[in-house]
């Protein structure tokens, strides 16, 4: 069986939004979205089983979708894509409004609130039946489509997410050794002078006891 057949299916990109019980928000990118009827107007959406995002539903039975443009940030997708709500603030990240406690990215072509009328569960992603209870048209340019992220715009997203990771990094280090201070371990003087540490002569001396620099520590 041929897979990549699947790939023909039109699908688009689109932001899930859930909240946990004590407020916390969470939120996933999901592609497996369709309408399956209108009276009443319900969706299908259908989410990985080991999708933080999902568990958070099927205790709170309500989300939200926010339906990605073509010129979305790559970033966007990227931090709702490529890490997981179980230890990630993702919606610190982003722009976004917080509707009746369901968040919304603010820039989107559509915001979608639904509530869930049935859950089917298969071994690799539960099926979620939800009923339409509230829904806005925000924008009038062209949607996202699963077949626009694999053609040209992963590799855009892949680049973005490894940029932010290298922030990320860049921004422990900083906060690691602003909190850290050297000390010296005769007099307990603490270093704070403009030059870092690491690179003050061999030949630094303590200016209180006069100890050497191989006498100070990181404390």
């Amino acid at each position: 069986m041929d897979e990549s057949a699947l790939f023909k299916l039109t699908h688009g990109l689109y932001v899930l939004g859930a909240a946990e019980k004590g407020g916390r928000l969470c939120g996933s990118v999901v592609d497996a979205v369709m309408q399956v009827a209108n009276k009443p107007l319900v969706i299908a959406l259908s989410c990985h089983n080991n999708s933080y995002t999902k568990s958070v539903i099927e205790q709170s039975g309500v989300f939200s979708l926010s339906v990605l443009c073509k010129n979305v940030a790559p970033f966007v997708v990227a931090n709702f894509g490529f890490q997981s709500s179980r230890n990630v603030n993702k919606w610190d990240n982003v722009d976004y409004e917080l509707k009746d406690g369901l968040p919304y990215l603010k820039q989107n072509l559509a915001e979608i609130r639904a509530k869930v009328l049935q859950r089917i569960v298969y071994d690799s992603n539960t099926l979620f039946l939800a009923e339409v209870i509230d829904s806005r048209n925000t924008d009038c340019g062209e949607p996202l489509t699963y077949n626009n992220y694999r053609d040209y715009f992963k590799n855009d997203v892949i680049k973005s997410f490894n940029d932010y990771k290298q922030q990320k990094e860049k921004e422990k280090e900083m906060a690691e050794n602003t909190e850290k201070k050297w000390v010296c371990t005769v007099c307990e003087y603490v270093y704070d002078g403009d030059v870092p540490f690491e690179e003050l002569p061999d030949d630094y001396v303590c200016p209180v006891c006069g100890v050497g620099k191989d006498m100070f520590e990181q404390r």
